[in-house]
């Protein structure tokens, strides 16, 4: 039997593709069998992530694209279709947390600018690639959120809102596109080792106190969260929409 996992024929958009959690997503979805698009504002990052995939044998393209402008998502979406045909999944990973203030001193120009790429990215990417999802017979949207999204943080004013909004964006977007065999679903990353928290890691103490919070006594990988976003993505998870999965190794369950 096949498993559940694999993603042989399958078509699937990934943003912020090029680093972190977008790059090991890209990389897990191309060994499941995908055929990838990598997508990052920088066109350079994205043609040597493609040429990584194409040296271990994965059938992917580069497409450069700002994730907050609906511009650029409909392109990215229209050259997709127009190269493989189809589109299957799309994974909204592209986010930014440019400053660390509190909502006190927080500039409008920055909470619009994380606004329009956490939220309006996402939202600009379903309404460009979801009729296509569901014109190829149906398949998967993944969106990442964060813990931020249920707890407030020092630092992740702007944020966390962004990612809580996220969300609720899950849940209404399942809910208008279930019957057209399109499911919506996000995964919430706890404390993940990627270059959002380097100057954070670089402060002493932070590491070993998150750890010593986290029941499994470790922050994530990147790997790690790839992996949830694979079960979303395939048909292993397909009677799962809706939902918001954490993968913070248990770090929110303590009061």
């Amino acid at each position: 039997m096949a498993s559940p996992f694999a993603l042989e024929g399958k078509v699937a958009i990934v943003t912020g593709s090029t680093r972190g959690i977008g790059l090991a997503t890209v990389r897990m979805l191309a060994e499941a069998g995908a055929r990838v698009v990598v997508s990052s504002r920088k066109p350079d990052a994205c043609e040597a992530v493609r040429a990584e995939l194409a040296a271990a044998g994965h059938d992917a393209i580069a497409m450069p694209a700002h994730a907050g402008r609906a511009e650029d998502c409909a392109a990215l979406v229209e050259t997709t279709v127009r190269h493989y045909g189809r589109l299957d999944i799309l994974i909204a990973n592209a986010a930014v947390n440019p400053v660390m203030d509190p909502l006190e001193t927080l500039t409008p120009e920055a909470w619009a600018k994380v606004l329009d790429t956490n939220l309006s990215g996402p939202w600009h990417l379903a309404r460009a690639g979801l009729p296509e999802i569901a014109k190829a017979g149906g398949g998967a949207m993944v969106m990442v959120s964060s813990i931020t999204a249920f707890v407030a943080a020092e630092g992740s004013a702007a944020y966390g809102i962004s990612k809580a909004a996220l969300n609720q964006m899950v849940r209404q977007l399942a809910l208008e596109w279930g019957r057209r065999g399109v499911r919506i679903n996000a995964v919430a990353p706890g404390t993940t080792r990627t270059d959002m928290i380097r100057t954070l890691t670089a402060q002493p103490g932070w590491l070993d106190a998150v750890i010593a919070r986290t029941p499994l006594a470790r922050i994530g990988e990147p790997e790690d969260i790839a992996a949830t976003i694979l079960f979303l993505a395939s048909d292993a998870a397909r009677h799962v929409t809706g939902q918001v999965l954490v993968v913070d190794g248990g770090e929110t369950i303590r009061r």
